[in-house]
């Protein structure tokens, strides 16, 4: 196994990196996923969502046999301390779901560090805290748990990365409604739904232009560091060793 599998959910996370690499298809499932390449690193789009994450990385290994997945993507903040365009790459991946805990082990050593819970749908400031209080969260996405469990399952090395898109107390505008089953943002309902609500015009125009900035640095960070010599970890499950869900 060689070479390194990117799972993206949407292509504009990662436009400026593939935008001279070469573009297939992977079909797994009754799905077809984009798939760009250069060398041995590749990039598939998912859509949106653990689930379709989770499809998008059994394709990569199926197609490709990385010798790692690379969760990469951009992610809500649950600290004030985070701010637009800020990295993160957690070590401890939670399915909030079910609580289940995906654990970087690199060294021999299971390794702490920050958390990032993967979500179901987009979170409000007031979900936002309370996967803080229930999780420890540092960041949330909608991804990554997808990935970190088919890393675990088929036993090759996982990364995870992510940019700050929205911060902690941003009030994101009703996204989920757009998303459908298989991950697709439908942006023309969107634009039409936004149109006759200017009270959200201030609030959307500053998320595209957060999100280009998160977009933009996240592209930076996996040009410099994609190559063989990325260092992946073992993912460790825990399976709802501290936290329930009540």
């Amino acid at each position: 196994m060689s070479g390194i599998a990117v799972i993206a959910a949407m292509e504009r996370e990662v436009s400026a990196l593939v935008q001279d690499w070469e573009l297939s298809r992977l079909e797994h499932a009754s799905r077809t996923f984009p798939c760009y390449r250069r060398g041995s690193v590749y990039a598939i789009l998912s859509g949106i969502g653990a689930g379709n994450a989770e499809l998008a990385a059994r394709a990569a290994i199926e197609k490709i046999q990385p010798r790692a997945v690379v969760s990469a993507g951009l992610a809500g903040a649950l600290m004030r301390s985070l701010k637009i365009g800020n990295i993160v790459m957690p070590n401890v991946i939670i399915d909030a779901e079910n609580g289940t805990e995906y654990r970087s082990k690199l060294g021999g050593e299971v390794i702490g560090g920050g958390v990032l819970v993967s979500s179901n749908a987009v979170a409000s400031p007031d979900a936002k805290k309370q996967l803080v209080e229930r999780f420890h969260g540092l960041i949330v996405d909608m991804e990554a748990a997808g990935v970190a469990r088919v890393a675990q399952q088929c036993g090759i090395g996982f990364r995870c990365v992510k940019a700050i898109s929205d911060e902690a107390d941003f009030n994101l505008p009703p996204l989920q409604r757009f998303v459908n089953a298989e991950g697709d943002f439908q942006s023309g309902a969107f634009a039409a739904w936004a149109a006759v609500r200017p009270q959200y015009w201030m609030k959307i125009a500053a998320l595209a232009r957060n999100s280009a900035r998160a977009a933009a640095a996240l592209c930076d960070w996996l040009r410099l560091n994609l190559n063989e010599q990325l260092q992946a970890a073992e993912v460790v499950t825990l399976e709802n060793p501290e936290f329930s869900k009540t």
